[in-house]
């Protein structure tokens, strides 16, 4: 029952090494570090120094040795753990971290050879500090359109980058306003004889080493304050005439030889040559990883500042003294346990990602890039809400600054967008589903939308005790299935009996469709990641966890009453019973809150914020 939830045999310590789940000694190792004063927030900086103390931070960090650009040839996770324990630290060192070891070196790693590998170790000290442009004002998320050029010299054996137009130009580059000294700059390989060999990676140097004079050609224009997170120094970058070695061409699948001869191992005679461009962009899939990794980071300090405050803030009790906790108010039980519930089911989910990432092989290579293209967003929208939410429970103190909550929503707003706008990707997720639609299935579905809605609704319902795991499971998995053959005949009917096009449909009539597909395959992975973590662990953990995954499940649930209980799946009176369900869950889970952020193991050195301390 869950109105006698027991926590006694919880081990915080436990839970925490559990939740961390791999590379403990890198985790430690950075945790040790943070006491570091120099770590502490400050406030009332200049814009020069809130950047310099991201970039001490940051060398700080990598002085520590607990990690390296190699790792993604041997140990990805290691990298992944450093965003998250960095991410309970500080935005702004975080974002850099992200840029040099994951964009920039990791693009050098996997896209160069051993020519550009004498980088790697300069690289993992910051000695060589590194950018990352993909990105240009025009060609946000159709970068495979991009303008910038390197056109090949045959005489001089060397490449000429240009940035044709405004639009053109290198935007949003972290790195490129104050520390970078090279730039992987993506461009058009252009042969001497016109030909376009599509987008390539190439490095440039753009500053001197010492001095960080802007190199020549290469201007810089300064991006300036943001919403936040400015100890991040973006710019936009442009190259007039820039010449840079034929060595300089990131050669590991296409290369020009030193006859002036293009060769490459992806075989793409398609006009924008979009084949080689997705295998250059390929650290935007860690990428999103890392910056679900930080986010999540972000996610649990915020949550242990909001329950550390709300446990030792009293207000009016029974009998009309300020002796109550507000945290044993149901007001603040029904805000806040669902989203540690929602933190610990990501916590795995996540894990389970990094876990496929490190083991891919060509032949679960699209179901990687669908679980990276699917993470990321489920965790930053949960930042996001996250702050929001615990930042209106913690009242005027949840405004101050020193409380960090404006820190959590600006990153939160940072990762929504970085690495792939998450709507944007979301679309790539439901792209695939569809390509993998059974069609007998799809054919049946067209049938059964034509019985009348009372029908369809009675087929559709799911018995069962709404707190039942096995049925959670279900209507999530049906859920998934519904929407896949929804979306495809409803495809089918736009091309086949209303004549538009699939741009037509999928870009300007079906997104709600589109999104509702790909969020419901992400949340459906979830609550599977969460459900087989809890049959692996120890069993005096498992009853809580059990709880926690309930209230995670009802919780997403109720956020999709239209479809669940318009298409007769659940029925008004197991609505109702997951309203009891949820608030019984949350007052009883509730009692625990300071335990359950315990075991997100955040140092007591981590918690900077006055409200999470003896305020």
């Amino acid at each position: 029952m869950t109105d006698s939830c027991s926590i006694s045999p919880w081990d915080a310590a436990e839970m925490s090494y559990l939740l961390d789940n791999h590379n403990h000694k890198t985790r430690q190792g950075l945790r040790e570090l943070f006491r570091d004063p120099i770590f502490r927030p400050r406030y009332n900086l200049s814009l020069a120094a809130e950047r310099q103390l991201a970039y001490d931070r940051l060398k700080l960090v990598c002085e520590q040795k607990l990690f390296s650009v190699r790792d993604f040839w041997t140990n990805p996770k290691n990298i992944f753990a450093a965003h998250e324990v960095c991410g309970m630290c500080d935005g702004s060192l975080t974002t850099k971290l992200t840029v040099q070891f994951n964009l920039f070196g990791g693009t050098v790693l996997k896209l160069g050879t051993d020519i550009h590998h004498k980088l790697l170790d300069d690289i993992d000290s910051l000695r060589t500090v590194g950018c990352f442009g993909l990105t240009e004002l025009g060609y946000g998320n159709n970068a495979v359109e991009m303008e910038s050029t390197a056109h090949y010299d045959a005489k001089s054996q060397q490449f000429i980058v240009n940035t044709p137009s405004v639009l053109a130009q290198k935007y949003w580059i972290t790195n490129g306003a104050v520390h970078a000294h090279y730039c992987v700059v993506f461009a058009r390989l252009l042969m001497p004889d016109g030909t376009d060999e599509g987008i390539h990676g190439f490095l440039v140097r753009i500053r001197e080493h010492e001095s960080l004079k802007v190199a020549d050609g290469c201007a810089v224009w300064d991006m300036g304050y943001k919403l936040g997170m400015n100890g991040v120094d973006n710019a936009a970058l442009s190259f007039k005439n820039v010449r840079i070695p034929r060595s300089n061409l990131l050669n590991k699948t296409s290369d020009v030889d030193s006859l002036g001869r293009f060769s490459s191992t992806v075989n793409d005679r398609s006009k924008r040559r979009r084949r080689r461009f997705l295998k250059v962009a390929d650290q935007l899939l860690s990428g999103r990883v890392c910056i679900a990794s930080m986010m999540m980071g972000s996610a649990k300090l915020t949550l242990a500042t909001t329950v550390r405050y709300a446990a030792s803030r009293l207000a009016v009790g029974p009998k009309g003294l300020s002796d109550a906790p507000i945290m044993s108010f149901q007001l603040q039980q029904n805000a806040i346990m669902p989203l540690i519930a929602t933190t610990y089911a990501l916590n795995f989910a996540l894990k389970y990602v990094q876990e496929r990432y490190a083991n891919k092989s060509d032949k679960d290579a699209t179901e990687v890039v669908m679980l990276c293209c699917a993470i990321k967003p489920l965790v930053t929208w949960h930042a996001n809400n996250t702050a929001i939410t615990c930042r209106e429970r913690c009242g005027g103190q949840g405004y101050l600054a020193a409380n960090r909550f404006g820190e959590a929503i600006a990153a939160a707003h940072a990762g929504m967008t970085a690495e792939g706008d998450n709507r944007v990707i979301q679309q790539k997720v439901a792209k695939e589903l569809l390509a993998q639609a059974d069609q007998t299935q799809v054919r049946n579905h067209i049938a059964f939308r034509r019985l009348s809605k009372p029908k369809q609704r009675k087929r559709n319902h799911q018995p069962g005790d709404v707190q039942d795991v096995r049925w959670l499971a279900r209507i999530f998995e049906w859920r998934v299935q519904f929407l896949l053959n929804d979306l495809a005949s409803t495809m089918y009917k736009r091309q086949k009996v209303e004549k538009k096009t699939v741009y037509q449909a999928w870009m300007l009539q079906d997104q709600p469709l589109v999104q509702s597909l790909a969020t419901a395959y992400a949340e459906a992975m979830a609550l599977r990641a969460f459900e087989h973590f809890i049959s692996s662990a120890p069993q005096r953990l498992q009853a809580v966890l059990i709880l926690l995954l309930r209230l995670y499940a009802l919780s997403l649930i109720q956020k999709d009453l239209k479809l669940f209980v318009g298409e007769g799946v659940i029925s008004l009176e197991q609505m109702q019973e997951m309203d009891l369900a949820s608030n019984s869950l949350c007052g009883s889970l509730g009692k625990h809150a300071l335990l359950l952020v315990e075991s997100f193991g955040i140092p007591e050195w981590m918690h900077h914020a006055p409200i999470a301390k003896d305020w």
